[in-house]
C-alpha cells in the first residue's frame, strides 16, 4: 500500500512539474541564448517579406517564399532586441506597440510560409515559439502579455492571425510614428469586410471579436453613444470603392437603424477560421 502510495506521489509530482513547465513555455518564460551575431533590428526586411501580402490581405505563399531570407533575418534580429533588452530603441509606447505588433505578424507569416493547411490549428499559437529578447516567445504569449495590455481596443481589431475572421494584414510595418493611423486603417480594413460586418434589415451581424471586446470599446466612446455600432458606423465608409462593389456604408448603417443605433439588433458571428493564402 505505500508501495502505491509512492507512486501515485510521484506521478502526481511528475505531471505538476510537466504542467509547470508547459505554462512556462506557452507564457514566454523559457530562456532563449541571445546570438551575438544577430542581425541589427531594422524594419526594412519585414518591409520586404510584407510585399508577399495584397491589397486584400491575402498571403501568396509563393511569393512568401521567394522573400523567406528577408522574413527570416527580421525574426532573428528580434532574438537580440526587444523593448525589454534595448529599451532606448523603443521610448514610447507606440514604440513598444509597434513592436510587438510586428513581432507577432512575423511569427504568422513564419507559420504560414510551411503551413499545409486551408485552416488554422490553435496548437501553433499555443506551441510554435520564437526567440526574443532572451525568451522563447509563442503567439500567444505575445497576445496575453503585451497585445491584450495595450488598452486600445483597435488592437484587438488590428491583428491578423491568417484567419479569414480576423485582422486583415497590411503590406506594410507598424510603425511608431505613423501608429494611430495605421490602428485606424486597420479597423476600417476590418469593418468593410461583409464576413465581419453585415446588414440584413434591421438586423447587423458583426465578428463576435465585437462581444469578446465590447467592453474596450465602449469605454473608448463618449457616454452619449455607448454601442458597438457606434464604432461600427465611424470605420464605415462613406460609398463603396470600385474594387469593393456592395460593401456596406454609413448610410447602409443608418437606414437600417436610423436615429438609434438600438433599434437594430445585433447577432455576433464566429470567426472564419480558413486562411486568407493563396498558392
Amino acid at each position: 500500500m505505500r508501495s502505491l502510495s509512492r507512486i501515485v506521489v510521484y506521478v502526481l509530482a511528475v505531471a505538476m512539474i510537466a504542467f509547470a513547465g508547459i505554462a512556462s513555455f506557452i507564457g514566454g518564460h523559457v530562456p532563449a541564448s541571445v546570438p551575438s551575431d544577430a542581425p541589427a533590428y531594422s524594419l526594412s526586411p519585414f518591409s520586404e517579406a510584407l510585399r508577399a501580402v495584397d491589397d486584400r490581405g491575402q498571403i501568396d505563399l509563393v511569393e512568401l517564399k521567394k522573400r523567406h531570407e528577408s522574413l527570416e533575418n527580421f525574426v532573428a534580429s528580434l532574438a537580440a532586441t526587444s523593448p525589454e533588452t534595448k529599451p532606448d530603441l523603443f521610448p514610447t509606447v507606440e514604440a513598444r506597440l509597434a513592436y510587438w505588433l510586428n513581432a507577432y505578424h512575423a511569427a504568422v507569416l513564419l507559420e504560414l510560409m510551411d503551413t499545409r493547411s486551408t485552416k488554422s490549428s490553435a496548437s501553433d499559437e499555443l506551441f510554435n515559439a520564437v526567440a526574443i529578447g532572451g525568451h522563447r516567445v509563442t503567439r500567444w504569449s505575445m497576445y496575453r502579455n503585451t497585445l491584450s495590455q495595450s488598452g486600445d481596443a483597435r488592437v484587438f481589431f488590428s491583428i491578423a492571425t491568417g484567419e479569414k475572421g480576423r485582422g486583415v494584414l497590411d503590406g506594410a510595418p507598424f510603425d511608431a510614428d505613423s501608429l494611430n493611423l495605421q490602428l485606424d486603417d486597420a479597423m476600417r480594413r476590418f469593418v468593410q469586410r461583409k464576413d465581419h460586418v453585415s446588414i440584413d434589415g434591421k438586423t447587423v451581424k458583426l465578428s463576435v471579436l465585437f462581444q469578446r471586446h465590447r467592453e474596450e470599446i465602449l469605454a473608448a466612446l463618449p457616454d452619449e453613444r455607448k454601442n458597438v455600432l457606434q464604432i461600427v458606423w465611424a470605420y464605415l465608409p462613406e460609398t463603396c470603392e470600385a474594387d469593393k462593389p456592395g460593401c456596406h456604408t454609413r448610410a447602409d448603417l443608418d437606414s437600417a437603424c436610423g436615429n438609434k443605433f438600438d433599434a437594430c439588433t445585433t447577432e455576433f458571428v464566429e470567426p472564419d477560421p480558413t486562411l486568407t493564402i493563396r498558392n
